[in-house]
């Protein structure tokens, strides 16, 4: 699929490597620009693969969307109008093919038989048991801590001497000394009551949260695998893990892991269950006349 978009030779070669050799921008100019961009929106350097580091990139320029209220609400509809029976607070211990179907078993020591299956988490961290085994590359997450903190920053810490000389969005170069990926401004209550943002590859402790900030009235973190660690040139786990209907969406995400790229997988992993276990065509959406299809559209019905 990256392939046929022109788009796979971005995964075999660094943004950093990409930038200088192709566009020729000059070191300073990423280490200082771009480098913050793919801090704050992977939370790695320059060093991260090409194509990722571009969508990194395209995600730093105006014109974005996001769900008044949430991004969570995308998910939470697109159940919503499903037909489908959620089962939340538990998971998957293992995953047996049996023949005919799929047995998983689960965490509450219920058992579930399923014709086709998706695994639509990222494998790198879960211990999940298939049987038969199956064979993904190795790949480490990249962790981000998510602190909010709501209070208000103190511009000693910056060396500046009032608040209001601290900009909205605080962001770092590639530096090990420096303890936080960036700070920015969630939500401001009034001139001294504000939620911060704080982004960090380790765990921020109290200590350097009250140097950080004057004022702490509340704290929230968050750690969580964010998104693959990403390092060219790239080595994709397979859609279909068996060869039968064991399907992975994350597959997809050692090309660039965002909303966006997660539905093209996931709608890609759609169309293979409708034409490898329904024998249904799906190169044309269900509402257009097979005749608008393109042949390109058709060649990749498969993919």
């Amino acid at each position: 699929m990256l392939k046929w978009a022109g788009l796979f030779n971005l995964t075999g070669k660094s943004l950093k490597e990409e930038l200088v050799d192709g566009v020729k921008l000059a070191p300073l100019l990423i280490k200082e620009l771009v480098t913050v961009i793919t801090r704050i929106n992977y939370g790695q350097s320059a060093n991260i693969s090409g194509l990722a580091g571009a969508v990194s990139l395209a995600g730093s320029g105006g014109g974005l969307w996001a769900v008044e209220g949430g991004n969570w609400q995308m998910a939470a509809g697109l159940i919503n109008i499903s037909d489908v029976e959620l089962h939340l607070h538990e998971e998957i211990d293992s995953i047996s093919y049996l023949g005919a179907y799929y047995e998983l078993k689960s965490t509450k020591g219920n058992a579930y038989s399923c014709e086709v299956t998706v695994v639509a988490t990222p494998l790198d961290e879960l211990s999940i048991q298939f049987s038969p085994l199956v064979s993904v590359p190795m790949r480490q997450l990249q962790h981000t801590h998510a602190t909010f903190v709501r209070g208000l920053v103190n511009p000693v810490y910056f060396g500046l001497k009032a608040v209001s000389e601290i900009p909205e969005l605080v962001a770092t170069i590639e530096d090990p000394h420096l303890p936080f990926t960036s700070i920015s401004i969630l939500k401001c209550y009034n001139e001294t009551d504000v939620t911060y943002k704080v982004f960090s590859r380790q765990a921020m402790t109290d200590a350097l949260l009250d140097s950080i900030f004057s004022v702490r009235k509340e704290t929230v973190r968050i750690n969580w695998g964010a998104y693959p660690h990403y390092k060219a040139p790239e080595k994709f786990a397979p859609f279909i893990l068996d060869g039968k209907h064991l399907y992975y969406v994350n597959a997809f995400e050692n090309a660039a892991s965002t909303m966006e790229t997660s539905a093209v997988a996931a709608e890609n992993i759609a169309r293979l269950i409708l034409s490898r276990f329904f024998g249904k065509d799906s190169s044309c959406p269900s509402d257009t006349k097979r005749t608008s299809c393109s042949s390109a559209e058709a060649l990749h019905s498969d993919m």
